[in-house]
């Protein structure tokens, strides 16, 4: 029965294809057209697919070494900051035995004629701050030097204030005179106070003693100076909780 109903089947398409050429060649051509569609559709999701697996790949990548670079930059900083930090307590020890404090300006600062000694109990900044002055009490006075490079040959009134507060790690980049004028709070700090007339100087007082490139011989820079001035159409500013 099986082999008779397979001749009858075979026959019959013999038959059609004998018969009925034309309608045989559409239905071949139709599932030829439809398998081909298929195999287009599917190699374009294959394609598609490929591309996603390599944008998330690439993102992943692109997001590690973000990762990557961050913590390279933190460290950078750590170690940035411990190097400055090891630079300030070398600056530390080496400036206190020098100022054999003969002249006292003060239970908080002492100076000795050249340079300023202070006491432990002054808050890190203030320390740091004044022996970095102590390091400008042999520059030069040259109008302008100082900004362009914080370490300079010389240093004018602005220039020698900014060097002190950025090595105390109070102040980002040097400023003029006039920049001054806006800088921290108004009025007098609790141990640095620094006195701006815009436009024509600015000086620094720490714990009552002056830093100052006026005052002194013609040419001379910054210095700390124990002598009288006048603070006419000087304005106080200071940094908050200093």
């Amino acid at each position: 029965m099986k082999t008779a109903s397979k001749l009858i089947a075979a026959l019959s398409i013999l038959i059609a294809v004998s018969f009925f050429p034309e309608t045989a060649s559409a239905q071949y051509g139709y599932a030829a057209s439809n398998y081909s569609a298929q195999q287009a559709a599917y190699a374009q999701q294959q394609q598609v697919a490929a591309y996603q697996a390599a944008y998330a790949q690439q993102q992943a990548y692109a997001a590690y070494y973000a990762q990557q670079q961050q913590a390279a930059a933190y460290q950078a900083y750590a170690q940035q900051q411990a190097a400055y930090a090891a630079q300030q307590r070398q600056a530390a020890a080496r400036a206190v035995p020098v100022a054999r404090a003969t002249q006292a300006t003060g239970s908080l600062i002492r100076y000795d004629g050249k340079y300023a000694a202070c006491s432990a109990s002054l808050p890190s900044r203030v320390q740091y701050l004044i022996n970095a002055a102590n390091h400008l009490q042999s520059s030069p006075y040259v109008r302008g030097a100082g900004h362009g490079r914080l370490e300079d040959r010389a240093y004018d009134c602005s220039s020698s204030t900014s060097y002190t507060l950025i090595k105390a790690g109070l102040l980002d980049k040097p400023l003029t005179s006039a920049g001054f004028s806006k800088f921290g709070q108004a009025g007098q700090g609790r141990f640095i106070t620094i006195w701006v007339k815009p436009g024509e100087h600015v000086f620094m007082t720490v714990c009552g003693l002056r830093l100052d490139t006026s005052g002194g011989k013609v040419g001379e820079g910054p210095r700390w100076r124990t002598q009288g001035r006048s603070y006419a159409g000087f304005t106080p500013r200071h940094i908050a909780g200093l």
